[in-house]
């Protein structure tokens, strides 16, 4: 499983859900599930999101081992 500190980048940069989507060529509801860590985004989308901020993939994205589903 991956961690995301996706809504702490959106909420500090001062953008909506809907203004993220747009941006990543998704639905507002594909980012309402991915801050509540429900889905685990693709690697195409986590650049576009890192991208998007201007910050390293790593930086949003945290892998947890813990999580690891067996």
């Amino acid at each position: 499983m991956v961690k995301n500190l996706v809504e702490q980048y959106r909420i500090r940069r001062g953008v909506s859900k809907s203004h993220l989507a747009r941006q990543l060529g998704k639905c507002p509801s594909y980012v309402n599930r991915l801050e509540k860590q429900l889905i685990e985004p693709s690697a195409e989308t986590m650049f576009r999101i890192a991208s998007y901020f201007k910050c390293r993939i790593e930086d949003v994205f945290v892998h947890r081992p813990e999580a690891v589903r067996r």
